[in-house]
């Protein structure tokens, strides 16, 4: 029988609870605000682009390259697909930096995800930043805003999001003191999500490793004390 430490089975639905707090605690914040502003006061919606497919040199590089299929649970550690420098630079992505917010625009509609490192972003999404509010404000002011658009959506085929919908949307801002007191709280809450997300990979990950050798008989764990 193959044990794994009891934390791989763990950090998902301790992710889950951090999140779900986080959540509740912005949502007290955000009910108490008194003043409202246009989203796209707060934040900039930023675009993406692909680099040709057809040349191998923009490829399979070091650079993750987030698309619709890559929605991390909050954090986006790993992608399908990776460019080269030079598909950056020929492609209409910047690289952005951790902490951003993607929001998926076509395909799989209005998920929204936060990079866990360093990444370019395909078409189909939106990236938003902001160089007035802390990122992790952006990711809660996001969710706001797509579960504002998804409710007015409600009856309607919800199959895009384009720059004019954001642009419509209206939030409630927290004042600056509200902002510490979340932000106080949440950005420990977030960077614990944040190291969960990266050690259940690397256990994965050495799980899948192991796993092979174990099946075959190579490694023999019969003599551990478990």
């Amino acid at each position: 029988m193959l044990f794994y430490p009891i934390s791989f089975t763990l950090l998902p639905v301790i992710n889950k609870n951090l999140e779900q707090q986080a959540k509740a605690l912005f949502d007290y914040f955000y009910e108490s605000a008194n003043k409202t502003l246009p989203f796209t006061n707060l934040v900039q919606v930023l675009g993406g682009g692909t680099p040709k497919t057809s040349t191998s040199e923009f490829w399979n590089g070091d650079i993750p390259f987030f698309t619709p299929k890559d929605i991390g649970t909050p954090y986006t550690l790993h992608t399908e697909k990776y460019i080269t420098n030079s598909g950056l630079a020929h492609c209409n992505s910047r690289l952005y930096p951790a902490g951003t917010t993607f929001v998926t625009a076509r395909g799989t509609v209005g998920k929204v995800s936060l990079a866990g490192m360093p990444m370019a972003m395909n078409q189909s999404c939106y990236a938003l930043t902001s160089n007035i509010i802390d990122p992790i404000l952006v990711y809660f002011y996001t969710l706001k805003t797509v579960a504002s658009l998804k409710h007015k959506a409600v009856g309607a085929v919800f199959d895009a999001i384009i720059t004019r919908d954001f642009n419509t949307e209206v939030v409630s801002v927290l004042n600056e003191s509200a902002s510490e007191q979340f932000l106080s709280i949440a950005r420990p809450m977030m960077g614990g999500i944040l190291d969960n997300t990266i050690e259940s990979l690397r256990l994965a990950s050495l799980r899948d490793a192991l796993l092979p050798h174990l099946m075959s008989g190579e490694l023999d764990v019969s003599t551990l004390d478990i």
